[in-house]
C-alpha cells in the first residue's frame, strides 16, 4: 500500500472521528450511531498505521492489491450502515402509518357526537 494512501486513510479517518465527536456533543448524532462511525474510524486508522497486515490479509484472501482490500473493507462496512438505516427507515415508516392511523380514528370519534348531535336537532 503506497505512503500516499496510507496518509489519506489515516487523516481521513481522524477527521471523520473528529467530526463525528463534534456532532455527538452537539447531541445532532445518535450515540448508536456515532460508535459505528467512530469504529469504522478506528479500522481505517488501523489499516492505515499496519499496512504489512493489510497486504497479508489481502494475499491471504486472494486480492490483488492492499488498496483493494482496503476498498472492499469500506464498501463492506457501509453495505452494513446502509442495511440497518434500512431497518431503522422501515420501523420509522411503521410508527407514522400507525399514528396516522391514530389520529385520524381519534378525529372520526370526536367529529361523531357532533355528528349526532346535528341529526337530532333536524329530526
Amino acid at each position: 500500500m503506497s505512503t500516499m494512501m496510507r496518509i489519506l486513510l489515516i487523516a481521513g479517518s481522524l477527521l471523520t472521528a473528529v467530526y463525528v465527536l463534534r456532532r455527538v456533543r452537539k447531541s445532532r448524532l445518535r450515540t448508536e450511531d456515532s460508535v459505528f462511525w467512530l469504529f469504522f474510524s478506528l479500522i481505517l486508522v488501523l489499516m492505515g498505521l499496519l499496512p504489512d497486515l493489510v497486504t497479508r490479509l489481502a494475499s491471504w484472501m486472494g486480492v490483488l492489491s492492499a488498496a483493494n482490500l482496503v476498498f472492499l473493507i469500506v464498501i463492506f462496512f457501509l453495505m452494513i450502515k446502509l442495511f440497518l438505516m434500512d431497518q431503522r427507515i422501515a420501523a420509522l415508516q411503521r410508527q407514522v402509518t400507525e399514528t396516522a392511523q391514530a389520529v385520524a380514528l381519534q378525529e372520526k370519534n370526536e367529529d361523531a357526537p357532533e355528528a349526532q348531535q346535528v341529526e337530532d336537532n333536524a329530526g
